[in-house]
C-alpha cells in the first residue's frame, strides 16, 4: 500500500487545444497507473489512515497559502493563469464536490445532478464555481470543505456503501472511500502551482 506521508504524484498533464477552444488533456499511462493504486489501495485502508492521507495534503496546501499577502493572493500573471484566490476557488469547489460525491455515494446513491455528463472532462476539468474577494475567505471556505471531508471519514463503517460509484474523467469509477482518498491527489496537484505563481513576473513583494 502507498505511504501517506509519499511526496505528491506529479501528474505531468499535458493539453492540446482544438480550433473550438475546447481543451483536450494526457496523462502518462504509468502516472495514472500510480494514481489509481495510491486511490484505490489507499480507500481500503482504515478511516484513521484515509483521514492521516488527507490531512497531508491539506496541510500542505495551507502552509503553501500561510505567508500571502491579499495582494499576493490576487495577483494574476500574464496570460491565462489564476490568481491564487482563482486557483482557490477552483481547489474549494472541488473539495466541496467530493463530500457531495462521498456522502451520496456512502448511502448507495448517486448526488442529484450527477449524470453521465458529469462525468466528462469538459464537466470536471478546471471546474469552478466558489469565488471569493480575499484569502482569509478562500481559507475558511478550505478549511470548512476539509472538516466536513474527515466527517464523512471519521463515519465511515460496515454499512458505507463502497459498490456505487462515479467516474473521475481521468481516473476512472472511484467508490466513496476511493473519492475521499482522491482529495489528497488534487490538492498534491495545485499546492505546488501556488509557487508557480510567486515565481512568476511582477509578483508583489510584501
Amino acid at each position: 500500500m502507498p505511504d501517506a506521508n509519499q511526496p505528491p504524484i506529479n501528474l505531468a498533464l499535458s493539453y492540446t487545444t482544438a480550433p473550438d477552444g475546447s481543451r483536450a488533456v494526457a496523462i502518462p499511462d504509468d502516472v495514472r497507473a500510480r494514481v489509481v493504486s495510491f486511490v484505490q489501495d489507499g480507500g481500503a485502508r482504515p478511516p484513521g489512515e484515509i483521514e492521516a492521507t488527507i490531512q497531508q495534503g491539506h496541510d500542505a496546501l495551507m502552509v503553501a497559502l500561510a505567508p500571502l499577502t491579499e495582494a499576493q493572493a490576487a495577483f494574476k500573471p500574464s496570460g491565462d493563469g489564476w490568481s491564487v484566490l482563482e486557483l482557490m476557488a477552483h481547489v474549494v469547489t472541488t473539495k466541496q464536490i467530493v463530500v457531495t460525491l462521498c456522502r451520496n455515494l456512502g448511502e448507495g446513491r448517486l448526488p442529484p445532478g450527477f449524470t453521465a455528463q458529469f462525468e466528462e472532462q469538459r464537466a470536471q476539468d478546471g471546474v469552478t464555481v466558489a469565488r471569493f474577494e480575499t484569502l482569509a475567505d478562500a481559507r475558511a471556505a478550505a478549511e470548512d470543505a476539509h472538516a466536513a471531508l474527515l466527517t464523512f471519514v471519521r463515519g465511515i463503517g460496515a454499512s458505507t456503501n463502497t459498490e456505487v460509484r462515479f467516474k473521475h474523467f481521468l481516473f476512472g469509477a472511484l467508490n466513496a472511500r476511493e473519492w475521499a482518498v482522491f482529495q489528497r491527489i488534487h490538492d498534491d496537484d495545485h499546492t505546488p502551482q501556488i509557487g508557480q505563481i510567486e515565481a512568476s513576473a511582477g509578483f508583489p513583494a510584501k
